[in-house]
């Protein structure tokens, strides 16, 4: 008789119906296409996701509980594959931390990573990202909104989007990247003061995240005046906003697909 074998998707989530729909289940279809002996179980790590879901009537667990309910079930294999971008905070602390509570229910519990933790990572991402940009007019640029971290406890903070911008730089390519978060590197500050450099006339925004909720709809397009959107319109440079988180992607989809491959080929 085979074990009974699970795959564990889990998100920060998002209270936008559509990038739930198309970012975050875009992933667990090419997850469960990909790993088909697997039952797939789906678990959010925003608490204030979650609640906001749950008021709505849409349940949704976080990682320990379904976790608990897999070890009830007679699992014997879970695989924790997060959606995640990089290695930050909700990552190390609400999923890493994991192991050694469940360690004992299962046979293996086996953590697989976020999007973009190596080098390779790192380049298949911002390829991936590269192809899905229409083509540009002279003066036309990209801005690329990430979230960032907000402290100095994690292997992603003041290094991810750094690492992103100069890779973009080394293909040539007229993207400009940003944090939400002020205290990581390159902030809001930091893009702005790139766009006069550069002397854009025209750019698209999209949100560097793998769903486009509230961050991208509001901080960065939204008509409040403390939007990206708004600030970069007073400098007198158009903007186009790209809704559309980076789950979508076929080619984003497929580094997850690879992480989990890469994990269950070390626990052979």
């Amino acid at each position: 008789m085979d074990s009974k074998k699970a795959l564990v998707v889990i998100s920060f989530g998002s209270t936008f119906d559509e990038t739930r729909t198309h970012d975050i289940g875009g992933i667990e279809q090419a997850l469960a296409a990909a790993f088909p002996a697997y039952d797939q179980y789906r678990a959010f790590t925003s608490v204030i996701i979650r609640k906001r879901l749950a008021e709505r009537g849409i349940k949704i667990d976080d990682t320990e509980t379904v976790l608990q309910k897999l070890a009830d079930a007679g699992y014997e294999e879970v695989v924790l594959q997060p959606t995640h971008l990089l290695h930050g905070e909700e990552f190390e602390q609400k999923i890493l931390s994991l192991k050694d509570k469940f360690t004992a229910k299962f046979q293996k519990i086996i953590i697989s990573q976020p999007l973009i933790v190596n080098e390779e990572d790192y380049k298949l991402a911002a390829a991936a990202i590269a192809v899905q940009i229409p083509p540009l007019a002279p003066g036309e640029g990209i801005v690329l909104m990430g979230h960032g971290t907000p402290r100095n406890n994690n292997k992603a903070h003041g290094y991810t989007y750094v690492k992103l911008q100069e890779i973009f730089d080394s293909m040539k390519f007229p993207v400009i990247v940003g944090t939400v978060e002020e205290e990581d590197t390159p902030n809001f500050e930091a893009v702005l003061e790139k766009l006069q450099e550069r002397k854009y006339k025209h750019v698209h925004m999209y949100p560097l995240m793998v769903v486009a909720g509230d961050h991208a709809n509001n901080d960065m397009y939204s008509d409040e005046e403390d939007s990206w959107k708004t600030q970069i319109e007073a400098l007198g440079i158009k903007t186009t906003g790209h809704l559309c988180g980076l789950g979508r992607s076929k080619a984003i989809q497929a580094i997850y697909i690879q992480h989990v491959l890469r994990v269950l080929s070390l626990e052979d």
